[in-house]
């Protein structure tokens, strides 16, 4: 494992377009990360002798979401599998919403062509109990995500498992962790990245996740 911390690299993923590249591991999550890039190995929650795909399905469930335009999907089978993701935290409410949504529309358009056809954005509602699919879909309309970015809600229990799966396990919205989880579930090679991070270096990081 390597840790970058205050500009300083130690271990064999040391340089990687200035990056921390990992692959997630059970432990990623804890708390005190949130404020570091990160580089491990292992799968979360991997277990000798299944195949990706099923630790993939197991460790982020296959609970129903509810897209920002009212479709009810699986978030592993139908949004995670198969792509490259960026995931990220919103919630309706939130007084930073305008600023949040544009850096993302900024990471996405540094994406060239290719690279865009193949990273799915996927925002996922810390507040499910007042993100409603209507609030939501109000929502989507203000700050229009557009093609290839999807803002998810539904039942409050799914979104609280998927939620602490992906390490957010605090029960207040304007508490949600702050960082942009980027992956490939094919190949199991995940960056978590402080969501103030420059938008250059998330993109560059989605571009080399895309190129595996």
């Amino acid at each position: 494992m390597a840790v970058r911390r205050n500009g300083e690299t130690r271990g064999r993923f040391g340089g990687m377009a200035g990056i921390a590249v990992l692959v997630l591991a059970a432990a990623l999550f804890a708390p005190q990360a949130g404020e570091s890039f990160y580089k491990q190995e292992g799968t979360p929650g991997a277990k000798d002798g299944k195949p990706r795909e099923e630790q993939n399905r197991e460790y982020f469930t296959d609970r129903k979401v509810v897209t920002h335009d009212g479709k009810e999907i699986r978030f592993y089978t139908d949004l995670l599998k198969g792509r490259v993701v960026l995931i990220s935290f919103f919630y309706t409410n939130c007084p930073t919403a305008e600023p949040d949504t544009a850096k993302l529309a900024e990471i996405r358009g540094m994406l060239n062509g290719k690279d865009r056809e193949k990273v799915l954005f996927v925002s996922v509602s810390v507040d499910p109990e007042r993100d409603t699919p209507d609030a939501v879909k109000e929502y989507a309309k203000r700050h229009d995500p557009g093609k290839g970015w999807f803002l998810l809600t539904g039942e409050k229990a799914n979104l609280q498992e998927i939620n602490r799966k992906l390490g957010n396990k605090s029960p207040d919205p304007e508490s949600h962790i702050r960082i942009y989880l980027l992956g490939n579930p094919r190949t199991g090679h995940w960056i978590r990245m402080n969501q103030y991070a420059p938008s250059r270096s998330v993109a560059e990081g989605l571009h080399l996740l895309a190129e595996e």
